[in-house]
C-alpha cells in the first residue's frame, strides 16, 4: 500500500541527513562512519537509510560519499536498496567478515561509530582483530542528537500513525463489555492496523480487573467484568514511525475509588501538558505531573513520557531526567498513570509535537473513562 507520495522529498531528506553525518564525522577527525544496529535498536540505520530489515543486524558504512550496507539475510535487499537510494547492499548471515572488508577497502584507520553501545563483543573483537592499529569513536550521541527535532515529513508520519493509533483506541472502545478477553481485544486492534497499512510499534498491554495493579504486562485469557478499570496502551507504526497512546476504561459504572484515581490522572496529564512549549526544561513536565499524583496519596510508578519517532520508549527525550529544553520539532508522548488496588491501572497517554509557541496533540480518540453496557 502506498501511503504517501512524497518520494522525491523523502529521498532528498535522506540523502541530507548522510550528509550532515559525514559533517560529523569530519568534525571528529575520522576517517569513516560505521553505524551498526540490531533488532530494535536500528534507529539510527534507519535514520540514515529509510530502511531496517525485519530480522537481524545491520551495517552502514559512510566513506566520503560513498555509501554501503551489509545486512544478515539476502531477502530484502531489493527492498533496501530501492528504499535507501544506496545501491551497494550486501548480506551475509555472518556478516562481520563483510564488514572488516569494507573498512579494509576503504583503508581505515579512525574510524567513528554509531550503535557502539549496542555492538556485540565479538563483533567488535573482530573488527579490531581485521584492522590492527584501528582507532575507534564513538559518535552515537552526536548522531543521535540529529533526530531530536523531527522534519515535516517525519511529523507527517508520526501523524498518520497516530490517526492509525486513534483507529485501534476507538476499536478497543467498541469491544469493551463483560466476557470478552483481554487478548481478544487484542486481536482486533492488530486487525485495526494491518488494515490501515501499519505495523504494531510494539507489542499492545491491556490489563483489566481492579485488584491486581502493574503498569504494563502482556494481554492475558482473563474475560473482563462489570465495574472493571481495563487499561489500553498501543501504537501504530508507518515507514518507521511510531506512535504510543492509552486510553483507560471502565465497564459500566465506575465507582468513587474509580473516579477519584481519573480525575488525579486528568489533572497530572493537563499539568504536563501545559508545560509542553518550547524553552520548558523536560523534566519540569515530569516533576508538574508527579506533584499532582503524589499529593493525592498514590505512588508515582514511572516516568511521565518520552519521546517518540522511530522508537518510543527509547527515543529522546526521557522526561523524568532531560534537563535539555523542548523545542519545536520535538515529538513527545504524556502519560501520567495511577495504578493501585480497587483502582487497577488508569493511564492517560497521548502524542504531541512541540510547536512554535506551545504543542499540538497528534492523537486524539475519545478519553471518556465509563463505556455503557
Amino acid at each position: 500500500m502506498r501511503l504517501f507520495d512524497d518520494a522525491g522529498a523523502w529521498r532528498k531528506e535522506l540523502e541530507d541527513r548522510r550528509a550532515r553525518a559525514r559533517q560529523l564525522t569530519d568534525a571528529a577527525g575520522a576517517d569513516a562512519l560505521l553505524v551498526f544496529g540490531c533488532d530494535r535498536h536500528g534507529q539510527g540505520f534507519r535514520y540514515l537509510t529509510g530502511f531496517e530489515p525485519v530480522l537481524g543486524d545491520m551495517w552502514l558504512l559512510l566513506d566520503g560519499s560513498d555509501a554501503q550496507c551489509v545486512l544478515t539475510f539476502q531477502w530484502q535487499l531489493p527492498e533496501a536498496r530501492a528504499a535507501s537510494g544506496i545501491e551497494r547492499w550486501e548480506a551475509a548471515f555472518d556478516p562481520v567478515s563483510l564488514v572488516v572488508a569494507l573498512l579494509r577497502g576503504a583503508a581505515v584507520r579512525r574510524l567513528a561509530v554509531a550503535g557502539l553501545d549496542r555492538l556485540p563483543v565479538p563483533a567488535y573483537a573482530a573488527i579490531n582483530e581485521g584492522i590492527p592499529g584501528l582507532e575507534v569513536l564513538d559518535l552515537g550521541a552526536e548522531l543521535g542528537a540529529l533526530r531530536r527535532r523531527k522534519t515535516p515529513l517525519e511529523v507527517k508520519r508520526l501523524r498518520a500513525a497516530a490517526r492509525v493509533t486513534d483507529c485501534m483506541l476507538d476499536a478497543a472502545r467498541e469491544r469493551i463489555r463483560p466476557g470478552v478477553t483481554e487478548n481478544e481485544i487484542v486481536a482486533a486492534l492488530s486487525a485495526v492496523s494491518s488494515a490501515a497499512g501499519a505495523t504494531l510499534a510494539f507489542e499492545p498491554s491491556v490489563v483489566s480487573g481492579v485488584d491486581d495493579p502493574v503498569p504494563i504486562r502482556r494481554p492475558t485469557d482473563r474475560a473482563l467484568h462489570l465495574g472493571d478499570t481495563v487499561m489500553v496502551d498501543i501504537g501504530a507504526e508507518i515507514d518507521g514511525y511510531q506512535a504510543d497512546a492509552t486510553r483507560t476504561f471502565v465497564v459500566g459504572r465506575a465507582k468513587e475509588r474509580q473516579l477519584e484515581a481519573w480525575d488525579v490522572v486528568r489533572r497530572a496529564y493537563d499539568a504536563a501538558v501545559a508545560l509542553a512549549r518550547p524553552g520548558v526544561p523536560c523534566r519540569e513536565l515530569h516533576r508538574a505531573a508527579s506533584a499532582v499524583i503524589s499529593r493525592a496519596g498514590f505512588t508515582v510508578e514511572h516516568r511521565v513520557g518520552h519521546g517518540i519517532g522511530l522508537a518510543t520508549s527509547y527515543e529522546w527525550p526521557s522526561l523524568d531526567r532531560e534537563e535539555a529544553a523542548l523545542e519545536s520539532g520535538v515529538t513527545i508522548c504524556i502519560e501520567p498513570g495511577v495504578y493501585a488496588r480497587g483502582v487497577g491501572n488508569m493511564k492517560l497517554e497521548d502524542d504531541f509535537v512541540i510547536t512554535d509557541d506551545g504543542c499540538e496533540a497528534l492523537t486524539s480518540s475519545d478519553a471518556t473513562l465509563e463505556v455503557p453496557v
